[in-house]
């Protein structure tokens, strides 16, 4: 589960409210959607603290569906991914390991990895700002291995004609060799360096408490704003 539903426990707050009971709903409704924003506001607020120079995308990773009078519950959940069944920060939520990236199925699909393995960043990657591996770099990497999933993007002989001998190139060692199995790159003058290695597992331990922390958000914002909604609703009352 990728969210955390918001409910509210009305019954315990009709007490002394008998004479609106007629705004009740519509307070209650507001006071789950800025409690469930509040969640949303304070969970950007930390996630700089638990992972590295998150990038914008991270950030802004929860989005909120409001609640109704009609159904008077709101959620707080990781937006969906085009690309994959799970949200990327969910093995941080949970634990245990995460699901294959896009590169890498194509590299499983096109025989370069085993779908037993993981692609790894290795000593000679460099990272952008974020600290993640640049779009580009995984571009130019399944183009030369002939595993991009954009075939307008793969090289082709003229380009690398053109390109010249000093120009960067990509290869997989040969089984058996004295080079660890992954992505190496060879320099024009001969260097040779690791991109990626190719493990067996990739295992996270829970490092982000979403749904504690979430509920104890929860608990500290909602008789706050279920306050200030119901007074509102009470001015405003027809």
């Amino acid at each position: 589960m990728s969210f955390i539903s918001l409910e509210s426990n009305i019954a315990a707050w009709k007490d002394g409210l008998d004479r609106f009971a007629g705004q009740v709903p519509f307070a209650t409704a507001k006071a789950l959607t800025a409690t469930a924003n509040e969640v949303r506001a304070d969970h950007r607020d930390l996630l700089p603290l638990l992972f590295d120079r998150p990038t914008p995308y991270t950030l802004n990773s929860l989005q909120v569906t409001p609640a109704t009078k009609q159904h008077l519950n709101a959620i707080v959940g990781f937006r969906d991914s085009p690309r994959s069944r799970q949200h990327y920060l969910m093995p941080q939520v949970e634990g245990g390991s995460r699901p294959h990236k896009g590169f890498e199925k194509w590299l499983i699909g096109n025989g370069v990895m085993s779908s037993s393995e993981y692609a790894v960043p290795a000593s000679g990657l460099r990272l952008n700002a974020y600290g993640n591996v640049s779009p580009g770099v995984i571009t130019q990497i399944l183009s030369q291995l002939a595993a991009s999933p954009d075939a307008m993007q793969w090289e082709t002989s003229r380009s690398r004609k053109r390109a010249g001998s000093t120009r960067s190139r990509y290869f997989i060692p040969k089984p058996g060799g004295a080079l660890r199995r992954g992505i190496w790159r060879r320099s024009g003058k001969g260097k040779i360096e690791p991109l990626f290695l190719f493990v067996s597992s990739v295992g996270y331990s829970v490092k982000y408490n979403f749904f504690d922390l979430s509920q104890r958000i929860a608990e500290r914002s909602f008789p706050r704003q279920f306050e200030a909604a119901l007074a509102q609703a009470v001015r405003t009352a027809r």
